[in-house]
């Protein structure tokens, strides 16, 4: 079993081939490179995952992380971590696979209706697709709360640590 930790969330990638995480500043050695959290390798894709969790417990200002969300800061700041990361993989030969780009927002005051508005905001800011280009730069790009995340890739594929051992 693969597990991957950020903060008080802890990701279980059984079905990975390899997960990396990909925002370490030791491995990027002092690069202003902006990057996501993980990359998790699959047979047939990668998925590049960044996890923004305004609702761990020792948050101190989520009010704060409520308004660069609905300024647009926040989305902004997601698409430039994806295309950075897409432009680093690129010049290591390894994006030669499909790429879901996946932002884990665990918000539950987030309105789902906000949530969706912000997920096709993201898909017009990166962008996934152009007439120029031979392939798309992602297949899709997905924004999911916690429950979300349960549902689409398992219950025990996520949990909040400080809630204790499952």
């Amino acid at each position: 079993m693969t597990t991957i930790t950020e903060l008080d969330l802890e990701f279980d990638f059984h079905d990975a081939v390899s997960v990396t995480h990909f925002d370490d500043d030791h491995y990027h050695a002092g690069s202003t490179v902006q990057r996501v959290d993980f990359i998790a390798e699959y047979n047939d894709r990668y998925h590049f995952i960044e996890v923004k969790d305004p609702d761990i417990p020792t948050a101190t200002n989520p009010a704060a992380f409520g308004e660069k969300l609905r300024s647009g800061k926040l989305i902004q700041s997601l698409a430039g971590k994806y295309r950075d990361t897409l432009f680093f993989r690129s010049v290591q030969d390894k994006a030669d696979k499909n790429i879901v780009y996946i932002v884990l927002l665990s918000m539950q005051a987030l309105d789902p209706a906000m949530l969706v508005a912000k997920q096709d905001e993201l898909r017009r800011s990166i962008p996934l697709t152009h007439s120029d280009w031979s392939r798309d730069s992602a297949t899709t790009c997905i924004i999911l709360n916690l429950e979300q995340w349960k549902r689409q890739f398992g219950d025990g594929s996520v949990r909040r640590l400080s809630e204790g051992a499952e």
